[in-house]
Parts: structure tokens; sequence; C-alpha cells
């Protein structure tokens, strides 16, 4: 290769000078590079070596960065943890990945031989070097931090570099063939951790630094009390690890990505290092429900009962994104320390004597119980974070999953013991089975104790059938039954008492209309009627029906109900099924009946006509009463416009005469007197002629012989009144001061004396 003119250092010591260059760069150096980063970025690696001059050496450049990261790769590798590395393997990294590509970029530039692509690739480049996940670098700012630890990674860093570097719960953690494998590659991981979490481990003792063996890098003070790397012994007894193999690692494939949120990424840089403390390493709200679903899939599995992890709501009610790192993902294990004062999830303090229990509502939700009601319970008392505070022993407190706790939970050994029986009281199961021994003269006492029982047997038996019986008369009716058997002859038998399932009649209403207000003039509670108004009395409603149906349309709500109403408010008439229960039959409907059935009909009209001839008894009797009291001593005179009704006894003959009291159609001197007056017609039956002739009362007791024409008295009408005609004259009937029926001349004609 043809020498650069910018010497690339390496070690500290400038490289040897010139070195042949050749055009093409060969296939094991873009092999070496590719598995170095990655075939993207060594190809365009490759586009920068063909498209640069001849005095840029790009391919030697490539060939030192491979040099001196596979160096550092490999002693990684080989020591992860337990051991140190020198720091001039990081300088000459620095040196051959940030120092000489800028110096080979300046050279060339001048000549113009540093084309667009290989600017690209410098940048690509550079931001490598920076990437908080890739290995090399991270590592080598903990070794070679420099003389301020401007390089110096913090917690976060380290965290995370380890969870992509590493096998753990979302690439390959999970994937052991076996459980132990998956315990111990965690434990490794974990040891490993913090190992490097303090930089002088990484470092060989000839090297100063300006800070001493104690020095955790920035956000890992919290992971110092843990002693994971000297307790490595006991991490396989580690419940949130167990948890993590047995449990969680069967729901992590159903962790996935949200867009371009890497949830499973996200998941597992959390639940291995940040819930444990690690500073500034919080969980993404975006990732909640994920992790959340993750850990109701598992809860309820036989391998997850000591995991204790949390349903949906439950979860979702600890607010986990909103955990600081400082803080425990469960603080309600402990009580506040103060009575009457409950911590909140966001630190906020409240006294529930002045602002109550609900004071928290506003902070996230309970974090800590007042000092004297110490324990949270597992059952809310409202809300999703607002759970109940008790004293110890009246409730189950709140669990904390083991998964989520910063401090670490070892699993006890269990102990065993074992109880020997006396010789002779055991069961002995040899060839003949089970052997079992008696005391002599028990055979006395079975002869006793057998008939015993089976009298005391059988005497709780027939009481407990009576009292079945005696139960099931005072609950229903025993009904017996007949059986034909196998033989054909009857049998009794006790029917079974079935529950009559109670029907309420039906009945249909018919609305001629629905009007815009009180359509169906009733007043309702959902669906049965309290109040009826006039309008739905005057269609049937009656109070207690309750509405089943409209128009066929089954209704079930009152929303239903009125939504029907306005669809058929349109299309009248309206049917309505109804039940209703002690239904009374109508004066309309016991007339329908009435007049299907002949007999009931006809006794009813023979009951009428009793009711008639009765009435018309008590009012002859009435009306000969007012007469007798009111008669004059001698005959009375009328006058010349006086009317026949006025006479005394006019009425007597007609009224004793049964066959005028029905007034039938047939009545001669109704067809005479309608043909020669103007009375009105119709239904009106008249017992008066056209002669208005005054009948005097005989008394069939005392008949007296006539007596001749010279010794008749005069009439009272002139002779000439049946030559008389009162058609002219309008007449109508009306009562008298007395009650009676008497006819009256409206507007008389005058007449010539003649």
């Amino acid at each position: 290769m043809r020498a650069l003119d910018g010497h690339i250092q390496m070690n500290g010591q400038e490289t040897p000078p010139p070195v042949t260059f050749e055009g093409r760069m060969s296939d094991d150096t873009k092999d070496a590079f590719a598995a170095l980063f990655d075939e993207a970025f060594m190809q365009m690696m490759v586009d920068c070596q063909q498209l640069a001059g001849d005095t840029c050496d790009v391919t030697g450049l490539a060939e030192s960065m491979i040099q001196v990261g596979n160096t550092l790769k490999n002693s990684f590798e080989a020591c992860p943890m337990g051991c140190t590395h020198p720091p001039a393997n990081c300088k000459d990294f620095w040196m051959a990945f940030e120092s000489n590509p800028v110096a080979l970029r300046n050279k060339c530039a001048l000549t113009n031989n540093w084309p667009g692509v290989c600017t690209v690739f410098l940048r690509e480049l550079q931001v490598r070097v920076a990437d908080d996940t890739w290995e090399l670098p991270v590592m080598c700012r903990l070794i070679d931090p420099g003389l301020n630890l401007e390089r110096m990674p913090r917690c976060k860093v380290l965290a995370q570099m380890t969870a992509v570097n590493r096998l753990t719960l979302h690439d390959g953690g999970c994937a052991f063939s076996t459980r132990d494998e998956c315990i111990s590659n965690l434990c490794d991981v974990y040891s490993q951790f913090t190992w490097r979490m303090q930089p002088r481990n990484l470092i060989p003792e000839r090297f100063k630094m300006p800070f001493d063996d104690s020095y955790v890098i920035q956000g890992c003070e919290g992971l110092v009390p843990l002693d994971m790397y000297n307790r490595r012994d006991e991490c396989p007894k580690r419940l949130d690890i167990l948890g993590f193999c047995d449990c969680l690692c069967p729901a992590m494939p159903d962790v996935v990505m949200l867009g371009v949120t890497d949830c499973p990424t996200i998941v597992d840089e959390y639940l291995m290092f940040g819930r444990l403390g690690v500073s500034n390493m919080t969980f993404d709200s975006l990732c909640e429900t994920e992790l959340c679903d993750a850990f109701n899939t598992q809860r309820l599995k036989p391998a997850c009962r000591d995991t204790k992890l949390p349903g949906t709501m439950e979860c979702i009610g600890m607010q986990i994104p909103k955990v600081m790192p400082e803080m425990s993902p469960c603080p309600w294990r402990n009580h506040s320390g103060e009575e009457n004062i409950m911590e909140c999830l966001n630190g906020h303090r409240c006294d529930i004597v002045k602002e109550g229990w609900y004071c928290c509502e506003r902070h996230r939700g309970r974090a800590k119980c007042p000092l004297e009601l110490p324990v949270m319970c597992d059952t809310l008392c409202s809300g999703i974070t607002e759970y109940c505070c008790r004293t110890e022993g009246e409730c189950t407190p709140r669990a904390c999953p083991v998964i989520l706790q910063r401090d670490l939970v070892y699993k006890q050994d269990t102990t065993t013991s074992t109880t020997t029986t006396p010789e002779g009281r055991d069961g002995n199961l040899g060839d003949q089975g089970l052997v079992l021994r008696l005391p002599q003269g028990s055979w006395a006492w079975l002869l006793v104790l057998v008939p015993l029982t089976g009298g005391l047997v059988l005497c709780c038996y027939v009481r407990r059938r009576n009292h079945k019986v005696d139960m099931e008369q005072e609950n229903g009716d025993v009904s017996m039954g007949l059986q034909l058997d196998t033989f054909g002859f009857f049998h009794a038998y006790k029917a079974e008492n079935r529950a009559r399932e109670e029907t309420r009649p039906r009945i249909c209403i018919v609305m001629s209309e629905l009007p815009d207000t009180r359509p169906l003039g009733l007043e309702l509670v959902e669906l049965r009627v309290v109040r009826v108004h006039p309008w739905g009395k005057k269609h049937g409603w009656q109070v207690g029906d309750i509405i089943v149906d409209i128009a066929g349309q089954k209704v079930t709500t009152f929303e239903e109900l009125w939504e029907r109403i306005q669809m058929e408010r349109n299309r009248p008439p309206v049917r309505f099924t109804v039940e209703r229960w002690n239904i009374a039959t109508t004066a309309e409907e016991e007339r329908a009946a009435d007049l299907r059935d002949e007999n009931v009909a006809l006794q009813r009209k023979k009951r009428q006509l009793e009711e008639d001839r009765e009435q018309r008894s008590k009012s002859r009797v009435a009306s000969k009463t007012m007469m007798a009291s009111t008669e004059p001593s001698g005959p009375r005179t009328l006058g010349p416009n006086a009317l026949p009704g006025m006479a005394h006894g006019w009425d007597d003959e007609y009224e004793e005469d049964d066959d005028f009291s029905y007034y039938s159609d047939d009545d001669s001197r109704l067809q005479t007197f309608q043909s020669t007056s103007s009375f009105p017609t119709g239904n009106f039956k008249s017992r008066f002629t056209t002669a208005f002739q005054v009948l005097v009362k005989e008394d069939p007791k005392e008949k007296t012989p006539e007596k001749p024409d010279s010794e008749k008295p005069e009439p009272v009408f002139p002779q000439d009144l049946e030559r008389r005609t009162f058609h002219k004259d309008k007449v109508v009937f009306t009562r008298d001061v007395w009650g009676r029926s008497v006819v009256k001349v409206m507007n008389p004609t005058k007449r010539s004396p003649d």
C-alpha cells in the first residue's frame, strides 16, 4: 500500500511508513468489516474506497479498525467479568475510530479526492461510535474515560448495552432448552452488570485513575446494597429470576412493537434493570398495556403462584410508567409513619381527618396508609387506585409482584421431617394385602353395635321421609294419580308437584287515534298503568294493566314503548296487548253473551215486563190516594174552555183495564186517533180518542136501571161536540200540579158561537 501522508497512530506510536496500495479491497477485509459492523455499513465503506482518489487510503483505515475492534471484542468475550483490560487497547480504539478517519478526510479533501459517499460513511461511523448499545465504545468509555471523566457513561447506558448484547428476556434469554440454563444465564447477566458498574474492576491496579475502588458510575448507587456479584451462588434462589424463567418467559412473545416503539426491548430493560433503581430508566407509557396484558395472561397459572402477578386493572392502577426509579413500585408495603396522614403515589401527603379519605384521588391514588391503619388491603374502596386501609388481621394485605420489587427476595429452603409409628399399629402391606388387627372380645361389641346402628339409620330415614311429606303438604297440594302397571292393573302413586306457571290473561285494546299530548290517556311506571285519564278509560284501560306489545311488536322498556308509539301514531287504529289480572266483564260483554243465549234473553224480557207492571201498580195506588184526598164533595162544573182531562176520574177506566195498559201497536184507538189528529207520531202511544168523551166510572156492584131520556142529566159538553174537530190546533201532553197527565191545546182557534 502507498503510505498515507498523515501517519496513523496505534498504541500511542506512529505506524511504519509506506505500505503498498491496492486498488481493489480483498474479500477477507470485507467479511471482517461486515462481521465487526454489518453488511450495509460495509457496502458504504466499499463505495467510498472505490470512488476516492489514489491518495485516500480507505482500505488501510478499514484494516486498522478491524484489527483494533477484533482485539477488544475478543478481550471482552474471553473475560466478561472478574478480570481487567489494558487502557492502551481503548486508546487505539479512539485513535482508529475517531482521530484517523477525520485526519484521512482532511488530507483527501485537499486534493478533491473525498467524494460525497465518503462523507456519508464518516458520519455513519461517528454515529455508531456514539451508539450506547455498541459494547466496544461503551466499555472503552469505562476503561479510558478521559482525564476529567468526560467519556464516563451513566448507569442507564450500561444497562441498555447489557440488555442488547446479552441474552435477556426478549432476545433469546427465554429460549434455552432447560430451566436451569435460563436461570444461569440471567444470573450471569446480573453479575456482569454489577462487575462493570464499578470501573475500577476493569482497570489494572498499576494504572492510576481519578477514582477509588468504591467508585460507582452515576445512576447505579441504588444497586450497590444488592451486592449481586458477590451473591452469585445464591442467585438461582432469587424469586424474581425464577418468576422470569417459570412464569413471564412464555408471555414475552406476545409483547410486540407498537409502531416505532420497541416494546419488547423497553419491557426487557425495565424488568431487568429499571425496576431495581437504575437512575432515569423509566417505563414508556405506550407499552403499559402490553406489559399488563402479559401479566394478566400468566397470573393464574400454577407456575406463577409465587410471583403474585397483578391483573389488568390492578396493573394499570400501579401506574408503572409514573414510578420514579428511586421509588418502589409497591410503596404500600410500608405505612406513612404518621397518624391520620396518608401518602399518595406522587409523594403528596394529606390529612384524612381534614381532607377526607378521597384526598389522594387527585394525586394518582393511595401509596401508603396511615399509621393507625397500616395495612393496605387487596380490595378496592373506590376507583382503581383507592385500596382500603385496615389494621393487622382485618383483611388480606395487598401483594407486590416479585418481578417488580426493588428488593431481592430469595426462596427459603424447606425442611422435611420423618415420623415413625409404633410396631403393630400400622397396616402391613405384604403379599397378603392389608391386615387389620382387632382387640380380643371386639366381636361381641360388633354384634350389639351393628343392629343398633342399623336401627338408628332406619329411624332417621323414616322420620326424614315423613317430614318431607309434611313439607310437601304445607308447600302445595299433594295429588294422587293412577298408572297402568305391566300386568294391566292400575295402582295409585303420588304425582309430582310441578310448579304451576302463572300466566296472566291477555286482552286486546284498540285505540282509534293517538293524540300528540297524552296519546294513551295513561300514567305509566315503565310498562304498568298506575292512573287512567278519561281518554284511556274511554278505550277500556284499567289500573294495573301491563303493556306487552304494540301492533304485534313486543316492548320490554318504556323507551321501546315510546318509540313504538311514535312509529304507530300515523297508522291508526293501533292495537295494544296488555296483561290484566281479575278481569271483570263489562256491560257490553254481558249483553253480547246474553244475546247469544235464547233462554237468557227470554227470561230477561219476562223480568222487564214484571218490573214494568209492578211500577205501574205503584203509580195507580199513589194516584188514587192523591185523588181521594183532594176530591170535592159535589160535582164540579167546567167552564166553556175546560178540557176533558180536567174531569175527575176521566182516566180511571183505562188504568184498570189490563187490555189497554200495555199500549200495544195494534190498539185500534191509536190508529183512529192518528188518522184524525195531528198528535206526534213515532214511538208515542196514545190512550185517547178523538171524541175526548168523559166516561163516568160505574160501580159494578151497584148497577141501576137505565133512566129514560127525560130523566137523564144534561151532558157536560155540548151535543154537537162530535161534529167538532181539533186537528187544526196543536195539542201536547203535560202534567198538572197533581202530577196527572193532561192534554193542553196550544193557541186554540177562536170559534164563533153557534
